[in-house]
This record gives C-alpha cells, structure tokens and sequence, in this order.
C-alpha cells in the first residue's frame, strides 16, 4: 500500500511542477521574445546547447551515481554509498575548475566562434558566460539530489523545482519590467536559482539520507572507475543525441543564419518541454524500478516495467497528439509578433521535432531498462551510428537542396523512428531474456488509441473556433478529457485499471 500510495504522490507532484513550468516558460517565452526578438532569443538555446557538449565528459560517472548508491542504500552497504558519492563530488568539483578558464575564454571572444549580431553581443557574451557559470555552480553539487531517488522521494523533488521555476519567473519579471530588456537577464536568474538549488539539496541530503557522507579520505580511484566502466556509455549516448538534435541550432547559425537559427529555437521551445514531461512521468518508475532489481524480483521487475509503458504513454500521448493538432491557433495566440509565414514554419518544425515522440512515448521508460542492467554498450553505438549519418545527410541536403532549416530537424526524427520501433523493444526484452515481441503490444495498443484521439481532436478543430485564448483552453480541455478516457479504457487491460484506481483510492486515504 505504502508503495502505491507514495507512486501516486511522486507522480502527482512531479507533474504540478512540470505544470507550473510550461505556464512560467508559456508566460516568459513570449514576454522575452516581444521584449528582445526572436533572433537574440535562440542564443539562450544555444548556449545551453554548448552546456550540453561540455556534459559529455560528466555524465560518465553522474548518471550511474544514482543507480549504485541506492543498490548499495537497499543492501545497508553504507560505506559502499560513501564512497561512490563522495568520488564523484570531488571529481565534479575538480572538473568545474578545470573548466572554469576555457568557459570564460569562449565567452570573450564568441564572435569568432558562431554569428553574433553585432547590436546584442555584449549582452550575448554576458548570456553565455552566467550560463556557463550556472552550469559549472550544477556540476559540483550535482550529487547532493541522488537522495530523492535513492529514498524515492521524488515529490520532495518536485517540490524544490517548483521553488526554482516560481523563484526564476519572480527574478526575470522584476528586471525586464522595472529595467531596460537584457538577454543576459535570463542566465542572471539561472545562477541565481542555481545557488539556491544547490543549498537546499545539500539540506535535503542530510535530511534524508544522514547515512551518507562525503569525506575526503573515502575517495576512491577504484569507485571513480567503475562508475566510468558503465557510465562512459551514457556519455557516448549523450554524444549521439548531440549528433541527433544537439547541433540543429549551431548547424542552423552556421549554414543559415542566426534569424533561422532563432525561429528553429522557438519551434524548439514546446517540443522540449514535452520530451522533459514525457522523461520526467518515465523516472517516476525508475527507483521502484531499481528498487525491484537490487531485490532480484524479477517478475514485478517486469509487471513494473510494463505498466510504466502503459501509464507513460496514456498520459503523455494527449498533450503529444493535441498539440499537433492545434499548435497553429497556439502559435498565433502566443507568438503574436510573428508573421502567418513564420508561425506555419514553426508548427512544422515543431511536428518534425516530435515525429519520434509518438511512439517513443509508449517505450520511453525501457531506457531505464539499459541503465539499471547496465547494457548501454550497444545501444549506445547504435545511437552514435545514426547520429553519424545523421549528420551526413543533414550536410548533403544543406548543400544541395534548398530544404534549409527543415532538413535540420527533419532527417534526425526520421532516423530516430526507426530506432524506436524497431530496436528499442527487443534490446530491452533481450536485456531481460524475455522473446523479443513482449514490448510491443503496450506499443500497438498505444498507437491505436492515439489514431482515435487524433481523429476527435481534428473533428473537434474543424467543428470549433479556436481564435481566442479561452476558445482553445475549453477546447483543449475537452479534448483532454475525451483522450484520457479513451487511454483509459484502450490502453489498459481490466486489471490495470483496477490497479490505477485502486493506487488512487489508496493515495487519497481511503478504502475501497
């Protein structure tokens, strides 16, 4: 009972803070655009995009760090747990030193780097600099949060991002209000919310996990190197997503121009924070998940797998399906110094950015598969192959035809739907020794269920008038509520159903 009822809460929370972020960011993405321009505004993806190029050489051992300190939590190995989070601080630490000077070297002379409007390139420069600082200030406390998932408290979690989001909005509303409009003020609000991160994770730490200790003297070279054993994986995995979709922006600046590389930004905007919704419901699952494997309960370790298919993809597959089918009328409505082009532009990209992601959704959390087993190797190479070619083709169709910023994020969602329908399941059923079909029906029965929402929600555009905000919020809440009905009732069997609504009934307190 207490697992369901503490599911629920994660799930819960997780999803009220992911709420009150897409309305901050709805809110501020257009206030920042109206009060810059689009062009300067994709220079804040961008260089979060450069971030993400550094954290390759991070997420080797940061991303595993979580998985072994919580094995060792549930077998009570706790200086086994000590030392895996105490090398891993160190090692962050001494790494955001290393990178301190090369960071402020880029900032300073970034106009020979990419194309840099030369009206906006102090305010550019200072951008990328607290960006930068943001992320390095991330590094070095980055292993404080492993004990939300080691204690499976991810509604704690939750809680504090919702804190940052609500803190961030504050900061950025006072100064582009009360002073003259500066991009650089979204990387101040960023440091700002790092700082603040990072200390109330160290609390919670103590707080919830008081058995874990970082202490110099437990630094082990032998713990730093077997988390880069397995976790070098994820960082070849993090380069293939750079080769998939990490470069579209640099790409764009550099072959097109940074007006195109601004419009491809916003496009990007709502595409990224459904994938984050969409990752974010999947690691709800994984504490139980590795929970479960540390045990060796191997057969809940499957039921639980395949039910955080299912959940994942009915609740994330509506937001997926209507905003493909009414992102027009939003992008008039949100974006309105947009000309009628330009918004066509960006709904194309943006449905070009989530072509994968309708299916994905249904086998998102056997990610977590790979990562619990530790079996990343192939298909981290499998992802580096695509990438590759990704990249070549992106390249030949830029030269040779005049696809332009479509060729950009066209060809990586056509490669990588082929990778989710056709290798993502059966490596997880091989991980596991299960037949290779045994993922699939969550995914056919998924598919089938989103053919009928898509069918409603376009009755439902040509039937209403979506030209104002409160015609399409009644519309898309209508539409909401029909599709999670009809994921209630397709992509469930009868006793998940009895499941869900037994966890809920539980969750509130009462009996059934």
């Amino acid at each position: 009972m207490e697992n369901k009822k503490r599911f629920v809460v994660n799930m819960v929370t997780q999803i009220l803070s992911f709420a009150v972020n897409l309305g901050i960011n709805f809110f501020l993405s257009s206030y920042i655009v109206n009060a810059i321009g689009a062009e300067v505004y994709g220079f804040v993806g961008l260089a979060n995009n450069f971030v993400s190029y550094a954290q390759i050489f991070t997420v080797a051992f940061n991303a595993m760090l979580s998985r072994f300190v919580t094995v060792k939590m549930v077998r009570q190995e706790y200086e086994d747990a000590n030392r895996y989070i105490t090398s891993v601080t160190l090692c962050n630490v001494a790494i955001s030193l290393i990178l301190l000077f090369p960071s402020v070297l880029l900032c300073c002379f970034l106009q020979y780097v990419i194309e840099v409007p030369t009206l906006y390139e102090i305010d550019i420069k200072v951008l990328w600099l607290l960006i930068f600082s943001t992320f390095l200030i991330q590094l070095s406390t980055n292993s404080f949060q492993t004990c939300f998932f080691a204690t499976n408290r991810l509604d704690l979690s939750a809680k504090r991002s919702l804190e940052n989001y609500l803190l961030r909005a504050g900061i950025l509303i006072i100064l582009i209000a009360f002073f003259r409009p500066h991009v650089w003020y979204v990387g101040l609000a960023s440091l700002i919310c790092a700082v603040y991160i990072a200390v109330l994770n160290r609390y919670y730490m103590k707080k919830l996990t008081p058995q874990l200790k970082i202490k110099r003297k437990l630094f082990s070279v032998k713990a730093v190197k077997e988390l880069v054993g397995v976790g070098i994986w994820n960082s070849i995995n993090q380069l293939s997503q750079l080769l998939m979709n990490g470069f579209d922006l640099l790409i764009a600046n550099i072959f097109i121009g940074s007006a195109e590389m601004g419009i491809l930004s916003i496009a990007k905007t709502v595409p990224t924070q459904l994938l984050s919704f969409i990752s974010m419901v999947s690691n709800v699952f994984s504490p139980r998940m590795t929970i479960l494997y540390a045990s060796g309960d191997k057969e809940a370790f499957l039921k639980e797998t395949t039910f955080s298919m299912r959940v994942c993809g009915a609740l994330c597959s509506v937001p997926l399906i209507g905003f493909a089918v009414f992102g027009i009328p939003f992008f008039r409505l949100w974006m309105g110094s947009l000309s009628e082009q330009e918004i066509m532009e960006v709904q194309i990209l943006s449905v070009l950015t989530l072509l994968p992601t309708f299916f994905s959704v249904y086998i998102y959390p056997l990610y977590n598969v790979n990562t619990i087993t530790c079996k990343l190797k192939i298909p981290v190479l499998v992802s580096v192959g695509i990438g590759i070619v990704n990249l070549g083709i992106v390249y030949i169709l830029l030269n040779n035809t005049k696809l332009g910023v479509y060729a950009v994020a066209g060809v990586s969602s056509v490669l990588l739907l082929f990778r989710v329908l056709l290798f993502v399941p059966m490596y997880a059923a091989h991980n596991l020794r299960l037949r290779m079909s045994v993922f699939y029906p969550p995914l056919l029965r998924g598919c089938i269920a989103s053919a009928c929402m898509l069918l409603v929600f376009y009755l439902a555009d040509v039937i209403c008038k979506t030209d104002t905000w409160a015609a399409l919020i009644i519309t898309a809440v209508l539409c909401g509520t029909a599709g999670y009905c009809i994921n209630y009732f397709l992509v469930f069997n009868r006793e998940e159903r009895r499941k869900l609504k037994s966890m809920v009934l539980k969750s509130a307190g009462r009996r059934k």
